[in-house]
């Protein structure tokens, strides 16, 4: 398969699983998590009868096995293939681990009644398995566009820019695979609904910093803290537009303006208390500003080799210069 064919592929795979995570996030907010009581199997049954609950959960299961299958294809492709890097291999591996405790955990949600522990682990392996296959998906992309002689090289005037923007590069997922895994706390523990107001909770700016509303609190901090790092970063590209690689500068404003629109999702879903499609709208933003500060990060580490080179460059010189 050609490198086109295959990022074709794990594009195709990228969004089944955001739909699958949207769909999850569908069965939590309907309460339908424990509609079919047993697993694998839905009250005895491969395929039960109809219940509009109970098909929502048995869809999910569905979904999810069509969604293993097709990563079972993108291994044995990335594996098989002679033009894909090391990394993509690595990720596949690891994307099919998290795969294999991802199932089993599936499997502990109905056995162990939805434990908000387990829920949250349930989301947060799914993050990192979406997380693996954009990984294999952008460095499929990279190496397509090398071998294509499309890559665009970083100018001269815009060295300097990039490399102060070197600590993004796993900073930015990070905080936001945290945030992520705070929400997935307040959805589990169904701490969203204890704050009836905003930007105050029950009149208060923070009540208490324990139990469920605390995680609340914690989660909206947290997400004021994320729109002033996505808007800042989308005002500084604004700024250096001139002196960043173009495809950054649209990551950034394209980080702003995904962060601007999961702030006001999240407001409307406290004040609207808590509307299924809203929630499932406000998780699967979430998981695309996980995609671009992983696209960001990414196109930063491909930018280090000549980035090291020029800079070792840069301090021969210096120490040329000052020998002298």
């Amino acid at each position: 398969m050609s490198l086109r064919k295959f990022q074709n592929y794990l594009s195709v795979l990228a969004v089944l699983i955001l739909g699958l995570m949207a769909l999850g996030a569908g069965v939590r907010t309907m309460n339908a998590g424990l509609a079919c009581p047993d697993w694998p199997l839905c009250f005895g049954k491969v395929i039960p009868d109809f219940h509009i609950g109970v098909w929502f959960e048995f869809v999910h299961r569905a979904y999810a096995g069509v969604v293993g299958l097709i990563f079972a294809g993108a291994l044995f492709i990335a594996w098989r293939s002679k033009s894909v890097t090391k990394s993509t291999r690595v990720a596949s591996v690891i994307g099919l681990v998290l795969l294999v405790f991802q199932i089993f955990l599936g499997r502990q949600t109905v056995t162990m009644q939805l434990k908000p522990y387990i829920v949250t682990s349930h989301l947060l392996l799914a993050t990192l398995f979406l997380s693996c296959v954009l990984w294999m998906l952008f460095a499929v992309r990279s190496e397509r566009l090398k071998s294509e002689n499309r890559q665009v090289a970083v100018k001269p005037t815009e060295l300097q820019t990039v490399l102060g923007l070197y600590w993004l590069r796993y900073f930015l997922p990070v905080v936001v695979f945290v945030q992520i895994a705070i929400g997935g706390l307040v959805a589990s523990t169904y701490a969203g609904m204890i704050c009836v107001d905003w930007p105050l909770c029950n009149g208060q700016w923070v009540p208490t910093l324990k139990g469920p509303m605390g995680l609340q609190i914690i989660h909206r901090f947290a997400a004021y803290a994320l729109v002033v790092l996505f808007v800042g970063l989308a005002v500084f590209a604004w700024a250096k537009r001139s002196q960043m690689p173009k495809n950054l500068v649209r990551l950034f404003y394209a980080g702003g303006v995904v962060v601007v629109l999961q702030t006001i999702v999240g407001i409307a879903n406290l004040l609207l208390y808590i509307p299924p499609h809203i929630t499932v709208l406000h998780q699967t933003l979430g998981l695309v500003l996980l995609a671009v500060s992983m696209q960001i990060t990414f196109d930063l580490r491909s930018t280090s080799k000549p980035l090291n080179l020029a800079r070792t460059s840069e301090n021969l010189v210096a120490g040329a210069a000052t020998l002298s």
